[in-house]
C-alpha cells in the first residue's frame, strides 16, 4: 500500500486536442532498407548444353540486437487510440499476455508475446503476465536487475496510476501496414500520474517488422517531483539486467518533456550469413541450393533465387529479387558402337557411329589408342598387337563438340596358370592341382606330376608314394593349336614318429618317474606335458615329480616340417601320502566312562595298522596311554598318535594365604584341583586336635582360614579328607597344610 500525507485532489480535465490521427503515418525505411536483398551473376548461356554457371550474392544491412544506437527523431506519433485495450482501471500490474503480429527480435531472442506494465513498460518476460508491476523506482539506474526493467522497453517506467478515471484516459495497441513493414502501436495516452492525478502522461512504442526498430513517442511527460522523487527511466534493457541503452539524462533522473521522440536502432554485427535455394521463376521447381548454381537446362528458361537473410535471432526473407533469363544454344552427342573379330596374329575391330546433332551434319575426328586415326564416319581398324586401347570419337557441327571415350579389351592370350591345392604335404596326403589358364573353357590341360604319373583334365589330383621334392608340369593346348607350359615344385615330408616309456607309472607324491623317448631324425621340435602345468622343450630322457595326487596323462609331442604334429599319452598315477587325525589329546575315567573309539576323523581310505596290532579302521580303548596308527595307501604310508589322560583325581596343595588378595585365599578349591568325584568331606584340625572346619560340599571353595568366624593364626594345621570317584573307588587323604598370613 502507498500512503501519502497530502490531501488528494482528483482533477478531471478534458483534453479537446488529442492529435489522433485518421491514418497512421507510413513506418521509416518501408521498403525496409535493412532487410536483405540479392544479385545474380554468371555465366547464363549454356552454349552446346554445356551448362549454365551461376552465382548469387546477398546484401543487407540489418544489425543484430545485441546492441542498440540511441537517437532523437522528429516528433511524428502514431494513433494514441488503437482499437484493442488493456488494463483499464488498474494500476501497478502487468497484463496478459499479447500476441506479437510478426516476431520481433529484442537482445539477440526472437519473441511472438509482450506483456504491457501499467507504469509504462513494454515486457518480453511472458511470466510476468498478471502479476505486480513494481512502481518504487527511486534511486534505481539502468542497467539493474529488477522484474520491472528486466527484458522491457521503458517508455517511460514511471509511476502512472491507470485505476484513477478520466475521461480520456487509453491504454491501447493495434496494428498497421501489411508485411514486411507492418508496426505494433502500444499507446498509454492521458493516465493520470500517480500522487499529482492533475498530471497527465501521454506516451507511445512503436515495434517496426523486418528492422525490428523500436520509437518512443512523447506527446507529454509531466514532473510529479513529490512522489517517487520523480524519477522516470527512458531506454531498453535486457533479461539479465546487465546491458541497457538509455536516453541520455533519463535514467532514474527528474526530467519533463513534450512532443518528443527517440529511435533504439540494432547496432550488433552485421548480418553475414544468407540461405539460398534456386527456382525455375515460372514453374517454382528447385534447382539447387548454396551461393552457386551448375545446371544444364535443355530450353530457355528464368531462373530466380528464394534468399533470406540469417539475423541473431530469425531468418528474414529478401525483400529485394532478381531473375536471369538462361538461354540454350545447339547440341552434338557423340557415341558409337563396335564389333571385334579376334585373330591369331591380328584383330580387327568395326566400329559404327552412332552420333547425333540437332541442327547440321557433323564431322568427325577418330583416335584408335594405337598412334592412328581416321575421319571417317564408320571406319574398320586392325590392331597388331593385344592390349587395352582407348578409343576417342570427337563430332563436331559448327562449332558444337563433344567427345566420347570407350576402352576396348583385345587381350586373348594363351598363359598357362596352374594352381595347386598344397605345395607341400605330408606323405600319404594327396595335391589337387588346378588349371586357370587363359584363355578359360578353350584349352586342353596336361599334367606331368614328376614321378612318371600323366594325367589330364583341367582339375587333377596325385598322391606321392615316397618323400621327396617333385616338379609338376602342367601343358596346355588352345583351340588354335596354340601352345604354353608352367611348372611347380612340390614338397612331400616324412611321417612323424615320437614314442618313450616310463620307469614306473604308480608313485607317491614327491617321488621321481624317468622318461626314455625315441624321436625320429627329422622332428624339427618336441615337448613334454607332465599335465601339471609343466613343460619342457626338446629335452631328452627327462625325469618328472608331482607335488598332488592324482592321474596324469604325460605326452610327448613331436613336430615336424609339414607333417601334423604326433602326440604320444601314458598315464601315470600318483598316490597322495594318507592324511590322518586321531583328534586331539583326551582323557578318561577307568570304570566310569567306558570306552574310547579311536579312528582317522578325516575319514581316509587307506589301510590301518594301529599300536594295539589291529588292522581295522579303528579301535576301542578302556586304559589310559599313548596310541599310535600307521595309514598305508599303496607304498606311501603316513602315522599319527594320541595320548589318553587318567579323568579321576584329587591335587591337594600344602599351603594357602587368606589374606583378601584373590590369590589362594582358601585351602582345597575343588572345582580347580579335582576331577570325577562323586562324595567329599573334609575336616580340618588345629594344633590341640580341635575341629575347626567340616565340609562335604564338592563344589565349595574350601576352608577360608577362620574358626567361628575368626582369623585363626599362622601356622600348620591337620586336613583329614574322605573321597568317592565317579568309579566308585573310595580314597582316604590325610596330611598337614601351612596357613600363611
Amino acid at each position: 500500500m502507498r500512503i501519502f500525507t497530502s490531501a488528494l485532489t482528483l482533477l478531471f480535465f478534458v483534453i479537446l486536442s488529442q492529435n489522433i490521427y485518421a491514418q497512421a503515418p507510413p513506418p521509416p525505411n518501408c521498403p525496409p532498407n535493412y532487410s536483405a536483398g540479392y544479385n545474380i551473376t554468371g555465366d547464363s548461356i549454356s552454349f552446346c548444353l554445356d551448362g549454365v554457371n551461376l552465382n548469387v550474392q546477398g546484401y543487407s544491412t540489418l544489425n543484430s540486437t545485441a546492441n542498440y544506437s540511441v537517437g532523437s527523431i522528429p516528433y511524428n506519433p502514431y494513433p494514441w487510440v488503437g482499437t484493442n485495450s488493456v488494463l483499464v482501471g488498474t494500476d501497478d500490474i502487468w497484463s496478459g499476455p499479447v500476441n506479437l503480429p510478426f516476431p520481433f527480435c529484442f537482445f539477440g531472442q526472437k519473441y511472438n508475446t509482450v506483456v504491457i506494465g501499467a507504469n509504462g513498460q513494454v515486457g518480453f518476460d511472458v511470466a510476468q503476465a498478471g502479476l505486480f508491476n513494481a512502481w518504487a523506482s527511486s534511486g534505481w539506474i539502468a542497467p539493474t536487475s529488477n522484474a520491472a526493467m528486466n527484458n522491457t522497453i521503458m517508455a517511460p517506467f514511471h509511476d502512472v496510476n491507470p485505476g484513477v478515471f478520466f475521461a480520456g484516459s487509453h491504454i491501447t495497441w493495434d496494428i498497421y501496414g501489411t508485411a514486411p513493414c507492418r508496426y505494433m502501436v502500444i499507446s498509454w495516452d492521458s493516465i493520470p500520474m500517480f500522487s499529482c492525478t492533475s498530471m497527465l502522461a501521454s506516451q507511445q512504442v512503436v515495434l517496426f517488422e523486418s528492422t525490428y526498430l523500436i520509437d518512443i513517442n512523447l506527446k507529454q511527460k509531466p514532473l510529479c517531483s513529490t512522489w517517487n522523487g520523480g524519477v522516470a527511466h527512458e531506454g531498453v534493457q535486457n533479461a539479465t539486467g546487465t546491458a541497457a541503452y538509455m536516453v541520455p539524462g533519463r535514467n532514474g533522473t527528474q526530467w519533463q518533456v513534450n512532443n518528443d521522440s527517440y529511435r533504439f536502432t540494432p547496432s550488433g554485427v552485421l548480418t553475414a550469413n544468407y540461405l539460398y535455394t534456386w527456382l525455375n521463376a515460372t514453374t517454382g521447381q528447385v534447382l539447387g541450393t548454396g551461393p552457386t548454381l551448375s545446371y544444364f537446362p535443355v530450353t530457355n528458361e528464368l531462373v530466380t533465387v528464394q534468399c533470406s537473410a540469417v539475423t541473431d535471432c530469425d531468418t528474414i526473407p529478401a525483400f529485394y529479387a532478381d531473375t536471369v533469363q538462361v538461354i540454350v544454344t545447339g547440341s552434338v552427342t557423340a557415341d558409337f558402337t563396335y564389333k571385334r573379330h579376334l585373330g591369331c596374329d591380328k584383330d580387327t575391330v568395326v566400329f559404327t557411329n552412332t552420333s547425333s546433332s540437332s541442327q547440321g551434319i557433323p564431322t568427325f575426328i577418330w583416335s584408335f589408342g594405337d598412334a592412328s586415326g581416321s575421319t571417317t564416319k564408320n571406319p574398320t581398324h586392325i590392331y597388331t598387337n593385344q592390349g587395352v586401347y582407348t578409343v576417342r570419337l570427337i563430332a563436331n557441327d559448327n562449332g558444337c563438340i563433344d567427345t566420347i571415350i570407350k576402352q576396348i579389351d583385345l587381350n586373348h592370350p594363351i598363359d598357362a596358370v596352374m594352381g595347386v591345392s598344397k605345395d607341400s604335404v605330408c606323405l600319404g596326403e594327396p595335391i589337387i592341382a588346378t588349371s586357370v589358364s587363359t584363355p578359360s573353357g578353350f584349352v586342353i590341360s596336361t599334367w606331368n606330376w614328376g614321378d612318371g604319373t600323366i594325367t589330364t583334365g583341367t582339375i587333377s589330383g596325385h598322391t606321392y608314394a615316397s618323400p621327396g621334392i617333385y616338379t609338376i608340369k602342367l601343358n596346355i593346348v588352345d583351340t588354335l593349336g596354340c601352345t604354353d607350359s608352367t611348372s611347380r615344385t612340390v614338397f612331400v615330408d616324412n611321417p612323424p614318429f615320437v614314442a618313450f616309456t616310463a620307469s614306473d607309472d604308480n608313485v607317491c607324491v614327491g617321488q621321481p618317474v624317468f622318461f626314455t623317448d625315441t624321436v625320429a631324425p627329422f622332428t624339427q621340435s618336441y615337448e613334454w606335458d607332465f599335465a601339471d602345468g609343466k613343460k619342457l622343450l626338446n629335452t631328452h630322457n627327462p625325469m618328472h615329480s608331482w607335488d598332488k595326487g592324482g592321474i596324469y596323462n604325460v605326452t610327448l609331442t613331436g613336430r615336424y616340417l609339414i607333417c601334423p604334429p604326433l602326440t604320444i599319452t601314458k598315464p601315470i598315477t600318483v598316490n597322495e601320502y594318507p592324511n590322518i587325525n586321531l583328534g586331539k589329546d583326551t582323557m578318561i575315567c577307568p570304570g566310569l566312562t567306558g570306552s574310547i573309539y579311536l579312528t582317522d576323523i578325516n575319514g581316509t581310505l587307506s589301510n590301518f595298522v594301529w599300536s594295539t596290532g589291529e588292522t581295522g579302521p579303528g579301535i576301542t580303548i578302556t586304559e589310559p596311554g599313548h596310541y599310535w596308527v600307521r595309514a598305508t595307501n599303496g607304498e606311501c604310508s603316513t602315522t599319527d598318535s594320541i595320548w589318553i589322560k587318567r579323568d579321576c583325581y584329587l591335587n591337594i596343595p600344602n599351603s594357602f594365604s587368606p589374606n583378601g588378595d584373590g590369590l589362594n585365599d582358601y585351602f582345597l578349591p575343588r572345582e580347580l584341583l579335582s576331577s570325577g568325584l562323586k562324595t567329599f568331606k573334609m575336616n580340618i584340625f588345629n594344633r590341640w586336635g580341635e575341629n575347626i572346619f567340616t565340609t562335604t560340599k564338592i563344589d565349595g571353595r574350601g576352608w577360608d582360614g577362620k574358626y567361628n568366624n575368626v582369623d585363626q593364626p599362622q601356622g600348620v594345621y591337620v586336613y583329614v579328607i574322605d573321597v568317592l570317584y565317579n568309579n566308585n573307588v573310595k580314597k582316604n587323604f590325610t596330611g598337614n597344610v601351612t596357613l600363611l598370613r
